[in-house]
């Protein structure tokens, strides 16, 4: 029951879907940055570019790996397993960095996707050598884009961020009981995705 558990938290909270959650929770809920994107419409464009570029196409290109056999499950247990996929996933989020820089958009949104698009390269690099979760990369770059929000726009999100370091706990349990990390490669990612969104956020 607590690995069935551990696995749908894993599923539900998958890194690749972080960018898409934190773009809904902002256009969705009542708060000052949602104003910032004038019409319906044009919230539903930037969900639905984001969608593509950060969970639809690496998805994708897992299962195209998958049928080739590059890979031997969608998990990608392996630090070998990873390279491909991680690889192209950050060339995909910078993709997405780029056709957003590219448009007229509030400068917040595209260092969001920005640093998303960092921590996902760091995570290829450090795979190299560790691997380090990209789960807790994933949930940890919200966090730390929460906090970065509240200080840079000076708007109460204390219960949104408090939710989400619950979400991380419950992240970083699932990881550690489905024996996917170990308690260092799931507290470095945490701290890797918080700190890389938070610096940008509050700096760039």
């Amino acid at each position: 029951m607590e690995i069935r558990f551990a696995k749908i938290i894993s599923y539900l909270l998958h890194p690749l879907l972080m960018p898409t959650y934190g773009f809904a929770f902002m256009f969705f809920t009542e708060n000052y940055i949602s104003m910032f994107i004038p019409t319906l419409l044009l919230k539903y464009i930037i969900l639905g570019a984001t969608f593509l570029f950060t969970f639809l196409l690496p998805t994708i290109n897992a299962l195209i790996l998958l049928k080739m056999k590059h890979i031997n499950s969608l998990e990608m247990e392996t630090k070998k397993e990873r390279i491909i996929p991680y690889g192209s996933t950050a060339l995909y989020f910078f993709a997405l960095c780029y056709l957003f820089y590219d448009a007229e958009l509030p400068s917040l949104f595209k260092i969001v996707i920005l640093g998303a698009g960092i921590s996902i390269l760091l995570t290829f690099f450090i795979n190299f050598r560790w691997k380090i979760s990209a789960h807790t990369v994933g949930i940890g770059g919200v966090a730390g884009a929460a906090l970065g929000i509240m200080y840079r726009v000076q708007m109460d999100m204390t219960l949104a961020f408090i939710c989400i370091l619950l979400l991380s706990g419950l992240v970083a349990y699932a990881r550690l009981k489905l024996n996917a990390h170990t308690p260092a490669q799931v507290y470095t990612g945490f701290v890797l995705g918080f700190f890389i969104e938070l610096g940008l956020i509050l700096f760039y």
